[in-house]
């Protein structure tokens, strides 16, 4: 006899009591999802050797759903901004499963309403079952191998309907991001508003959700909406129980988690307020001694940070073409303004296409005028033609014959550069103009927690995301600020906009974009509308140019930013035609002598740029300023010169056992044999595409 479900008695008080154990039982299951999450990072005690992440510490009080940022901690824990979107969770939590017909995936109860027999319950059953006997045996990363072959309709339409494990694998961000790009990323593509609401979602607790887990313009609906221009239809994701997956999960945490204010706090780069700040002061106390400096207040003139807003930009470069890369995406993409706009407020990626463009300038004059003539009146340390102290030398070569040497620097809050060392020896400044900017320093010759380059520095491993190196190496950062030598212990800072920071050459550092929302223990200006934007300049001044002459003549494999260009002087001639083009100027502050002045001052200029030259050719055949290079024996395999005999960093790695972290490191980089370095050792090369792996 079929019964008839009654409805629902009113509220009482014992039924909110319930509704409160429901609650307390929904934050208990998130708070288990993230104190599991470190097992993804050190294989899940199968694998010890890689370090832990930090333990997750919450107040016994906080409400986890009303504090989603989960800033209220003493900094020894981690949050995250939102749920994973599919419901996946680390493999480590398969040891706590339990049936799906007790509790749903958002800890509510669920009715048993099947009377059919079914199949004993296995926690992994959801994998088992939905894979098949076949390609259950492959693990999650060799399924998305797999499935990276696939066009997106047959794995959207076919594959994403298959099962619901497939479901959860079909929707990979990366798959879909590999898709656009290889589609559309070199002649470009739309990014539709995240803001924009569909005709169907006028619900306001269907614009909750889709906002709550920020699914607004994720790659699956950009590469809809290409394919099916006049789509209005978005994804929403559904969340599934019962998938325990390393691949799924950390790649989600690497990009969601909440900064802890520990992160953050700590200042120990010299500050100086910009009227205290000569050219005298800024060569012989920072450049001189190769230091950084944030210089408070120097930009805060220059019209790009006074009108630089998205409405502003828009209106100058809207339908402008700017070039994104990513260390982990195979192609770059080629985004208009408003286009990228669009994807930084709705990017969900672990490392996210980041717009670092070289030709703004003459893509979009208006941009250098901005700040062009704003640097050089209020820093005239930077001024190249005025600079006392010969700032800029690479500029002899010709705009078009030298290396690049400025960029537009824009991305999604909590994108950011991983630790490297700027190129071709040179300094650089960097001014944040929309939202603040995090920065780590390392001294030149202590590499940074997680980075192993290789003896010559062709070669670098490390993590492929920032998020994955606060959440891996923290606590080894942390121990290193109290080395017993002063000298090789981190600096940190916070920019703000108006701020401009000196990069010393050789210095290993690492930037993240925040918010103001993100707490710093400080109120700094800026703008939070999820997108970073800032400029920076590399230069040569007298006080690297013995340095970079050195590079040029020993590092000709690591000169970037002249090889794609075809009017660009080359690496292998970049050495000879710089000094020839240095001994040919006329002024030491690389100016033309004007008609009216005299000859005797003529000869004395030409012969102080003569001095300097010649100083600078001295000090690089004494060797490196710099204890970022090393010289290695010309037999040294690693130093890429002929010969058969080994450096001692060769015979130390072969003889002796290497680190354990570095080794598991090694070991699970997707490298093949062919592109292992020197010394055994496998690594990315940095001259590829993808020039960083992530180690999980």
């Amino acid at each position: 006899m079929h019964q008839q479900r009654l409805p629902p008695p009113p509220a009482t008080t014992q039924s909110k009591k319930k509704r409160s154990r429901l609650s307390t039982k929904q934050r208990r299951i998130r708070q288990l999802e993230k104190d599991a999450a470190r097992r993804t990072f050190n294989g899940n005690g199968m694998n010890d050797s890689l370090p832990p992440l930090p333990v997750t510490q919450y107040p016994p009080n906080s409400n986890d759903d009303d504090n989603d940022h989960a800033e209220n901690d003493d900094g020894a824990g981690f949050g995250t901004l939102f749920g994973h979107p599919y419901g996946a969770l680390p493999y480590g939590n398969i040891h706590f499963a339990s049936p799906p017909s007790s509790v749903s995936a958002d800890g509510n109860n669920l009715p048993s309403t099947s009377t059919a027999p079914s199949s004993p319950w296995h926690p992994d059953k959801v994998r088992q079952e939905g894979l098949g006997p076949n390609l259950r045996k492959l693990n999650d990363e060799q399924l998305l191998t797999i499935l990276s072959f696939v066009d997106g309709p047959t794995l959207g339409s076919g594959i994403c309907c298959a099962s619901k494990f497939l479901y959860v694998a079909g929707h990979h961000e990366e798959l879909w991001r590999d898709l656009v790009l290889r589609r559309w990323g070199e002649v470009g593509f739309t990014v539709r508003d995240p803001h924009d609401t569909d005709d169907n979602a006028g619900k306001e607790e269907e614009a909750v959700v889709v906002a709550s887990t920020q699914r607004k313009g994720a790659w699956k609906d950009i590469y809809a909406l290409n394919h099916h221009p006049n789509s209005t239809k978005r994804h929403s994701p559904i969340s599934i129980h019962g998938i325990y997956s390393d691949t799924f999960f950390r790649s989600w945490l690497c990009r969601s988690f909440a900064l802890q204010p520990s992160w953050l706090s700590t200042h120990t780069v010299s500050s100086i307020p910009h009227s205290e700040m000569t050219t005298e002061r800024f060569f012989k106390e920072y450049e001189e001694t190769n230091t950084p400096v944030l210089i408070k207040g120097a930009s805060k003139t220059w019209q790009a940070v006074q009108r630089w807003t998205r409405d502003y930009l828009l209106s100058v470069a809207s339908e402008k073409r700017f070039r994104a890369t990513s260390g982990a995406a195979p192609l770059p993409a080629q985004f208009t303004l408003s286009d990228y706009l669009n994807y930084c407020d709705s990017s969900t990626e672990e490392a996210p296409l980041y717009l670092f463009d070289r030709t703004f300038a003459t893509n979009c004059p208006q941009l250098l005028h901005d700040f062009d003539a704003d640097l050089k009146s209020s820093c005239g340390w930077w001024d190249g033609d005025t600079a006392e102290f010969g700032h800029d030398l690479f500029r002899v070569l010709g705009e078009g014959r030298r290396p690049d040497y400025q960029w537009l620097i824009v991305g999604p809050k909590r994108s950011g550069s991983c630790f490297h060392i700027d190129p071709n020896c040179t300094h650089a400044w960097n001014a944040p103009i929309i939202g603040r900017k995090r920065w780590i320093f390392y001294p030149p010759g202590v590499t940074p927690p997680g980075v192993f380059p290789s003896p010559n520095g062709d070669d670098v491993c490390m993590p492929i995301s920032i998020g994955e190196w606060f959440l891996t190496f923290w606590d080894q950062h942390v121990e290193r600020r109290n080395d017993p030598d002063v000298k090789r212990r981190p600096l940190e800072c916070t920019a703000c906009p108006g701020d401009v920071l000196f990069v010393p050459h050789g210095w290993w550092h690492m930037v993240m974009n925040i918010g103001d929302d993100d707490t710093d223990g400080g109120a700094c200006g800026g703008d939070d509308r999820g997108v970073s934007v800032a400029l920076t300049r590399n230069y040569v001044s007298g006080s690297n140019l013995s340095d970079v002459l050195r590079f040029l003549d020993t590092r000709v494999s690591q000169i970037s930013g002249c090889r794609d260009r075809g009017e660009a002087v080359q690496p292998d001639d970049l050495g000879r035609e710089f000094r020839k083009a240095l001994s040919e100027v006329k002024d030491y502050r690389v100016d033309n002598i004007g008609e009216e002045k005299k000859e005797e001052d003529s000869r004395m200029e030409k012969g102080r740029w003569a001095d300097l030259l010649e100083r600078a050719e001295q000090k690089a055949k004494e060797g490196w300023g710099c204890d970022a290079w090393v010289d290695l024996p010309s037999t040294c395999p690693s130093s890429g010169s002929a010969g058969g005999g080994e450096c001692d960093n060769c015979t130390e790695e072969k003889n002796e056992p290497i680190d354990s972290a570095k080794t598991s490191i090694l070991a699970r980089a997707k490298q093949s044999s062919s592109s292992s370095t020197a010394c055994g050792v496998g690594a990315i090369s940095t001259s590829s595409e993808a020039f960083s792996f992530s180690f999980l």
